[in-house]
């Protein structure tokens, strides 16, 4: 079983904790925005029969998933870390680069934007270890 970390639980992150939960791996999640916790695991609830219904992997549980009070704590033991913060360049490159000193070498760092060029990491470690989810708008 993977351990994925989720930073940042708005709409695509969530999307992304639900499909990591129904293919049955751990999941570490981090967001610093009040009741971000409750929000999450009412929404998996009203959800997971319908994703339990289409297919869940045989190790799918909600009990996979794990929130922490750090960013830090939530991508350390982490395969692959999923970063979903708002579309702010600053912001994104600050959350990269803290998740980039707190993994494991060999984790890999993916970000989910709609403009690609907000996240340049050429800044990071191993750059070679990112890549970028881009959506079209």
């Amino acid at each position: 079983m993977k351990t994925f970390a989720v930073i940042g639980t708005g709409v695509i992150g969530n999307g992304w904790i639900a499909r990591f939960l129904a293919n049955g791996h751990r999941v570490h999640a981090f967001d610093p925005a009040p009741g971000a916790e409750e929000k999450t695991r009412s929404l998996l609830s009203d959800i997971w029969p319908t994703l339990d219904e289409y297919g869940t992997s045989e190790e799918a549980t909600l009990d996979n998933l794990t929130f922490f009070e750090t960013l830090e704590e939530a991508v350390e033991s982490a395969d692959l870390i999923q970063e979903n913060v708002p579309e702010r360049e600053e912001l994104k490159k600050s959350v990269l680069k803290q998740v980039d000193a707190a993994t494991k070498p060999d984790a890999i760092i993916a970000s989910s934007t709609s403009v690609h060029a907000f996240c340049s990491s050429r800044s990071l470690r191993a750059p070679s270890r990112t890549c970028h989810c881009c959506a079209s708008v």
